[in-house]
């Protein structure tokens, strides 16, 4: 109950604050809200590695867990994680990560989970419920996968939206630790920190401002489900994406767990099912959709390295519907909002990159 209180409390003093012209500057909803800069452990995004968030639970010192969009929930090794008397069982579980393959199993328990800013200095703490994982079995057809029991080393945090179909877990007790925070270290009241995120490519905020949301494409989400709880569910992302000039609507995933690109293209394009894409192909996004004036928008050729939001590669996937996995390499040009409470994305252009590669017109625009 007092977890519901909380998150309770602190939609409605999100709802309080949005202003009557958000349609002209929707970052002003979060006005008198505070937000919390966690670095990432290993250094700037880059293709190499999915971004490291250190974290604590019960029964184990602080480590580096990687901080993944693309799924949602805790999965941890039993050597990472001892339930304490005041955790609350739930049961086995599992978890599937699709671009892998590989299937986490364990069981279920509902904890408090710190998030520290470092290895030593915690800043907020969740409560939500983590799979303690036993054994990792694979997909019939997995892309990198090996099966194991009691693995060690196991230690993955998913922050991503609309993702219980996709990974074959039930909805039911919270699992993203950066939408469930209950106290901050600080002693400010955990209702000041609006549920969601803003990532860029050298941190993840807990929270939003209006100074770290201003210009920024913000998209209303359609809304899901209620969960168990009451809180609100969101529908994934839409977005338009056009391969050689044949365009097609669908869904994107902005994942952080990849370095490289899953497409599921529209009808009438040359690329084929389970193959990656050929050199030479112009593939261009727009987020939420190809309309005047245009929220969001980027672009590469396949095989041209000098854009950094050029994927390791593009693999075209047998997924029904059209479908864009964009990888990591989405942050070397945007800024990422999440906004639990109010049922947003956002893209920031950062001006690190040229003009030619993409480009954001602050506002808010619906998701169709």
């Amino acid at each position: 109950m007092r977890r519901c209180l909380t998150f309770c409390l602190g939609l409605c003093i999100a709802a309080a604050v949005v202003p009557a012209r958000a349609q002209d500057a929707p970052w002003q909803q979060y006005q008198g809200l505070s937000a919390i800069e966690v670095p990432f452990a290993n250094g700037p995004i880059h293709m190499a590695a999915v971004p490291h968030v250190w974290m604590k639970l019960h029964g184990a010192p602080p480590r580096r867990f990687g901080m993944d969009t693309g799924s949602t929930g805790i999965v941890v090794a039993a050597e990472h994680y001892t339930p304490a008397p005041s955790d609350v069982p739930g049961g086995p579980g599992r978890l599937v990560y699709t671009s892998s393959g590989r299937i986490l199993n364990g069981e279920r328990y509902t904890t408090n989970v710190e998030v520290l800013r470092n290895g030593e200095v915690p800043v907020a703490t969740a409560r939500v419920q983590v799979l303690r994982v036993t054994s990792i079995t694979c997909l019939e057809r997995a892309r990198d996968c090996r099966p194991e029991q009691n693995p060690r080393g196991v230690a993955f945090m998913g922050i991503g939206f609309a993702r219980n179909a996709a990974q074959s877990t039930e909805a039911g007790a919270p699992k993203n630790p950066f939408t469930n925070i209950v106290a901050l270290a600080s002693g400010a009241p955990a209702a000041s920190i609006r549920p969601g995120y803003v990532i860029t490519r050298t941190a993840v905020h807990l929270g939003m401002t209006p100074e770290l949301a201003r210009n920024f494409a913000f998209v209303k989400l359609n809304p899901g489900p209620l969960s168990q709880l009451g809180a609100p569910t969101w529908r994934p992302a839409p977005m338009t994406v056009s391969v050689d000039g044949v365009e097609g609507d669908g869904q994107i995933l902005m994942d952080t767990g990849i370095n490289y690109m899953f497409l599921s293209p529209p009808e009438g394009t040359r690329l084929r099912r389970g193959a990656r894409v050929p050199s030479g192909t112009t593939i261009s996004i727009y987020l939420p959709h190809r309309r005047n004036p245009q929220p969001a928008f980027y672009t590469f050729t396949v095989g041209e390295r000098g854009n950094p939001l050029h994927p390791e590669r593009v693999e075209v996937v047998h997924d029904v519907g059209v479908f864009v996995n964009t990888s990591r390499m989405f942050l070397e040009g945007f800024n990422y909002l999440y906004d639990a409470a109010g049922g947003f994305v956002g893209y920031g252009w950062t001006n690190r990159l040229r003009g030619s590669y993409g480009s954001v017109t602050p506002g808010l625009f619906n998701a169709r």
